[in-house]
């Protein structure tokens, strides 16, 4: 039993950062650039990690230097699960990371994200 509980969060981890473009071995990112976001339109930033939560404010699409404070998939019990519309369920499978952009804090989708290559750098997103 001690075994599964020691393998568990390395293993739930290792899932967080494969969603995100990082491989199992790679540590995450300390910054993350902003991926497959139409121009003239925004990455929101949320307030939870919720497509239906509040929206803080707008990323623009070529943004880079989002400062990376960690991801998590919300993961209802069975009981949540079974007591929820389809939507919400769909929403509950999403990815989402926490990030820093321009001195706010909030929450992103995952699937926006990749790795910074220039780490830091362009954090006004110009």
């Amino acid at each position: 039993m001690g075994v599964r509980r020691r393998v568990f969060p390395i293993i739930a981890g290792a899932s967080l950062w494969a969603a995100a473009g990082v491989s199992a071995q790679e540590e995450p990112p300390a910054f993350w650039a902003v991926t497959g976001v139409a121009a003239g339109d925004v990455l929101n930033l949320r307030d939870v990690p919720n497509g239906d939560s509040k929206k803080l404010g707008g990323i623009p699409p070529n943004a880079h230097g989002l400062k990376h404070l960690g991801c998590m998939k919300p993961e209802p019990d069975l009981m949540r699960w079974s007591t929820m519309s389809k939507a919400e369920r769909d929403n509950a499978k999403l990815e989402w990371c926490r990030v820093e952009y321009q001195g706010q804090q909030g929450w992103v989708a995952a699937r926006f994200l990749k790795p910074d290559g220039v780490v830091g750098a362009g954090a006004t997103g110009h």
